[in-house]
């Protein structure tokens, strides 16, 4: 699997991603993290969980990754990881690996994947979560103002009642139960801390869809063929 620190890449078996993350009491896996900026935060905020965030372009990760690469007494953060992977090739070493999974205001095939339901993308999604754990999802729906960019056109307009009626089923199909589905007000939004975020949150309303899910567990299996 490979890492970024800053300008330094390496990589990192499942064995010793393992034992980085074994002095914690959870694992959060925030995907698609941009900048990192988010993971980091997190980190400092939750010194008990190991923090990983997954991103493509390495690049992108490079400021915060070198931070938390520093010493502690210089801002880093031992419980923070920037692996550099897309949901499309989803790393073998992270299967199973959280309990805790975020992803926030996705842009690209990750947000296509996340609107329309795609089974493959869903179930990279779970495959990195234990079973019971939670999943937040912030969805976005600013793209669909005028000028809606080419790109998105075809996708439908995502709205509380949209995940009910067409992403429910689609994610429990890949063991992701919906629990709630929800408009977010403007404080929520700018709360989440990305620069992003911030953005959206001076537009009124924001228009941002929360979704929060939780992956099923062997309870859960049996209790519904009991």
């Amino acid at each position: 699997m490979n890492i970024t620190r800053g300008r330094t890449a390496d990589t990192l078996t499942r064995d010793e991603l393992r034992a980085l993350a074994a002095p914690y009491a959870g694992v959060t896996l925030d995907i698609g993290a941009g900048d990192g900026a988010w993971a980091y935060r997190y980190g400092g905020a939750h010194p008990d969980r190991f923090v990983i965030a997954l991103d493509p372009v390495r690049e992108n990760m490079r400021e915060w990754s070198a931070k938390a690469a520093k010493k502690p007494d210089k801002g880093g953060l031992p419980n923070a990881l920037f692996v550099v992977a897309s949901v499309e090739s989803p790393p073998e070493e992270l299967r199973g690996v959280a309990d805790e999974v975020f992803v926030t205001l996705p842009w690209g095939s990750l947000m296509r994947g996340l609107i329309l339901g795609d089974g493959g993308m869903l179930a990279a999604i779970a495959s990195f979560a234990k079973g019971g754990a939670s999943i937040r999802i912030v969805l976005n729906t600013r793209i669909f103002d005028d000028p809606v960019p080419i790109d998105v056109r075809d996708l439908p307009e995502v709205t509380p009642e949209y995940v009910v009626t067409t992403l429910v089923p689609l994610f429990e199909e890949h063991g992701i139960r919906v629990e709630n589905s929800r408009w977010m007000d403007a404080d929520e939004v700018a709360a989440i801390g990305t620069r992003w975020a911030k953005r959206l949150s001076h537009r009124a309303p924001p228009r941002s869809v929360l979704i929060e899910a939780r992956v099923r567990s062997i309870e859960d299996d049996s209790g519904a063929e009991s």
